[in-house]
């Protein structure tokens, strides 16, 4: 098998694989990873998957126990919490990839080849073949299966053909301050007082890492420029962002969602961000890439390492973990970045909820944090703020709403605006239902692309 990328999705692929017995080769391309703004904080469940790949070493290296989030509008915190005995992780993705690929390395059950490109030459009826590109070196090798873990962007995915919904979102600033910071010790934070969320949480016992939300084409000037971006974030974390923006250049990344018309195409399999992601305020990526490779483990184990076999049920297996992540980022994406009132209603609806249901945290939380992924479930909790939305402009408890005449408007809007997350969150449980059916023994082949005629070969 062929893993391309080191990142934390192919590190716990190749793991995995390696578990089953399968000769592994992991292939890195190297880039930067400090000057990247990447995946830093770790569900429980990205914790536990990757203990259980055998990583256990790297999560106790360095790093922040994360118990919960706390959510921020103004004067109103919820708390929400990971279930008892859960500890997600907060840490810096350079700190975590590099002991990732070093740990590979020293288990020796991996072969890394760190500084090398992989680019699929053909596909054919028993497997892959690829050039491996090395400072000026290639070589043709062939492989039964390649996993593109190469991020979101993925030459592979491209090379492929396959294709995507691709929708730009906003652009995201990352900047270090002092943990010490953060209004709440130990919790991921979700800003949504202002223009648009900021995300914090802390990566070491020290310090932390801040996330700003910018409309699309902004430069981290605009932070400095105009105070109101920082509206919705406290003294005195404001002050530090302001600070460290002078300090040093912040990280820039887009935020995009994008997903796949398909995860497989003959003998090549996206896992990770290659296979779809979503905006980031859910933090929700690594322990969705982790989880990818826990699912190819479990059909390759059941298919008896049969391919074909394995990559049709992979597909169906992960699908709706995956759509119930994307569809709840979108939806708290569109609530928390716009100002129409509406939206206003919405995030005062969360807050009501939250502050009259514990239980209602807890599944919040759950959702969030990808433990939850019944797209049932996410539908009708979805319901439940919006009818707690439409309590709180009937009780005249939407600040920017004032008036029964605005209320009512916004009401009618709020009900419109939510018509079509619950019409896909519906659609999602039928399709839940439909995938839970027994799959066919023999499932139908993606075309492949052309025979290759090289020598070369590689198990």
């Amino acid at each position: 098998m062929l893993v391309a990328g080191g990142g934390p999705a192919g590190c716990t692929t190749a793991a995995a694989m390696a578990q089953l017995g399968l000769r592994t080769l992991l292939a890195d391309a190297g880039q930067d990873r400090r000057k990247q703004l990447a995946g830093e904080l770790l569900h429980p469940i990205g914790v536990e998957e990757l203990t259980a790949f055998g990583f256990s070493e790297v999560l106790r290296s360095g790093g922040a126990p994360i118990i919960g989030f706390a959510v921020v509008d103004g004067e109103k915190t919820a708390l929400l919490p990971y279930a008892p005995g859960n500890r997600g992780l907060g840490i810096e993705h350079h700190a975590l990839v590099t002991p990732l690929l070093d740990v590979l390395e020293k288990r020796g059950d991996v072969e890394v080849r760190r500084r090398s490109r992989v680019a699929l030459v053909s596909d054919g009826p028993d497997g892959v073949e690829v050039t491996l590109s090395r400072e000026g070196q290639s070589e043709r090798v062939r492989t039964r299966m390649l996993v593109a873990a190469d991020g979101r962007a993925s030459p592979l995915r491209r090379s492929l053909g396959i294709a995507e919904q691709h929708v730009r979102l906003s652009t995201m600033i990352g900047v270090m301050v002092e943990a010490s910071a953060l209004p709440h010790a130990g919790r991921g934070h979700l800003f949504i007082g202002g223009p648009a969320p900021v995300l914090a949480y802390p990566i070491s016992d020290s310090q932390a890492r801040v996330m700003v939300d910018l409309p699309l084409g902004s430069s981290p000037e605009r932070v400095r420029t105009e105070q109101e971006i920082l509206s919705g974030v406290p003294e005195p974390l404001r002050q530090a962002i302001l600070v460290a923006l002078q300090r040093e250049a912040p990280l820039v990344a887009s935020n995009d969602t994008r997903i796949m018309d398909q995860v497989y195409k003959g003998h090549v399999v996206l896992v990770g961000d290659a296979a779809g992601c979503c905006h980031p305020l859910s933090a929700s990526g690594m322990a969705s890439a982790v989880r990818d490779a826990r699912v190819l483990h479990r059909v390759m184990a059941e298919a008896s390492n049969d391919v074909p076999r394995a990559l049709a049920a992979y597909a169906r297996a992960r699908r709706p973990a995956n759509r119930t992540r994307i569809a709840l980022a979108s939806s708290l994406y569109e609530a928390f970045s716009s100002d129409a009132g509406e939206m206003a209603a919405l995030r005062s609806g969360l807050f009501r909820y939250w502050e009259r249901s514990p239980t209602g945290l807890r599944i919040s939380m759950s959702l969030l944090s990808t433990r939850e992924t019944r797209m049932s479930v996410m539908a009708r909790e979805y319901a439940r703020v919006v009818a707690h939305g439409l309590l709180a402009l009937g009780a005249g408890g939407v600040r920017a709403v004032q008036g029964p005449r605005r209320a009512m408007h916004a009401g009618a809007l709020l009900v419109a605006s939510a018509l079509p997350h619950l019409r896909t969150a519906m659609a999602g449980v039928v399709e839940d239902r439909i995938l839970a059916l027994p799959a066919p023994h023999v499932p139908a082949a993606d075309e492949p692309l052309a025979p290759s005629r090289a020598s070369a070969s590689r198990s």
